[in-house]
């Protein structure tokens, strides 16, 4: 399935993430973010969009950055974009047991301000299919649900107590079912995530990544993600 290349530029603004910046560094300090573990790499590190490599940042990234937030939800682009059309094989359904949760998964695109569409209820949960993979493809999924909807938990109101052993299952249209051990459940502001690495995943793994908001509410919106990373159980 073709990624949406010209995407990866307008990440700063998808669920208001830091997402793709190509900031000039030198070769060893790149190595060094390299060798980080991934959820740290996560943390006000550029994305070079040509290697999937995180880049040390600067100035100019910064601003973007700060911009990205200041504007988060504000500036309209020209028309929300809709998910590509199914081929093959789609996601279905998400099992976490540990938390008791079986829930739908459907498709989504683009919002009108240029974001990661989610699920208008507190059932479902999304999957962007023109940003991130299929199960089995040896990449990384990313599926992102509600913590609360219109004043009542969402699919992921408890995502933040999943801890590192934790199984999560992905099932696909054609029967095929994935299984995934949670590695780190984390929490990061707003404007720090590197949704360009989210979306990206671990190099050489094959991963999931879980997103919702967390608290506390200020002003009407959750200056939180929690993120839960997870790699492929092959045995």
């Amino acid at each position: 399935m073709r990624r949406l290349r010209w995407a990866w530029l307008a990440l700063p603004a998808l669920l208001g993430g830091v997402g793709v910046w190509t900031a000039g560094t030198e070769s060893g300090r790149a190595a060094g973010a390299l060798s980080r573990p991934f959820e740290e790499q996560l943390r006000y590190v550029g994305r070079d969009y040509v290697t999937g490599g995180p880049v040390t940042v600067d100035d100019r990234f910064i601003l973007q950055v700060e911009r990205s937030v200041e504007q988060y939800g504000k500036e309209e682009i020209p028309a929300a974009v809709p998910p590509p059309p199914v081929e093959g094989a789609d996601v279905a359904l998400i099992r976490i047991p540990r938390l008791g949760v079986e829930a739908d998964v459907d498709r989504f695109g683009l919002d009108k301000f240029g974001r990661l569409e989610v699920p208008q209820d507190n059932r479902t949960v999304g999957w962007n299919p023109a940003f991130t993979w299929l199960p089995g493809s040896d990449e990384t999924t990313f599926l992102a649900a509600h913590y609360m909807y219109a004043g009542a938990p969402g699919v992921f109101f408890r995502l933040a107590t999943l801890l590192a052993g934790d199984e999560v299952e992905v099932a696909l249209s054609d029967g095929s079912v994935h299984r995934y051990r949670v590695t780190a459940t984390l929490d990061y502001e707003l404007g720090v995530i590197d949704m360009g690495a989210l979306l990206a995943g671990r190099e050489g793994a094959e991963s999931l990544t879980l997103m919702t908001c967390s608290g506390p509410k200020t002003d009407g919106e959750y200056p939180w993600r929690t993120v839960v990373l997870a790699e492929r159980i092959t045995t």
